[in-house]
């Protein structure tokens, strides 16, 4: 079973990641807010290890959070009072473009030469 404590470390070296490429303004800052939801959705839902993977190309970052679920994450409309159901939302919210296919959900974000938000 995947740990939870797995969220604080993939968001850690997300943020170190994309400082390494010198993207540090809102637009890391928003990837590494998916990250943590994506993780946290996958770790709560999924089945068997999770994966992350971050790929930072010319105006673009891609990310991808596997495991072995084959059921594709949904969008959910949570009530006021719900604790939870809100890490697709974010995604949704964030990203410039999202999709599921089951054990695999996937984002991207585009930007600029100096990290903001294309």
């Amino acid at each position: 079973m995947p740990d939870p404590s797995a969220v604080a470390r993939m968001r850690d070296s997300t943020a170190a990641f994309l400082r390494r490429f010198g993207l540090t303004g809102s637009v890391a800052s928003s990837v590494v807010l998916v990250v943590s939801g994506l993780v946290t959705n996958a770790i709560k839902h999924g089945h068997g290890e999770v994966e992350l993977e971050i790929r930072v190309l010319s105006g673009m970052i891609s990310v991808s959070v596997t495991d072995k679920n084959p059921s594709p994450a949904v969008l959910k409309q949570p009530g006021p009072d719900d604790t939870s159901g809100r890490g697709i939302a974010l995604v949704e919210a964030y990203s410039d473009r999202w999709g599921s296919t089951g054990e695999e959900t996937w984002c991207e974000f585009h930007h600029d030469s100096a990290g903001r938000a294309a």
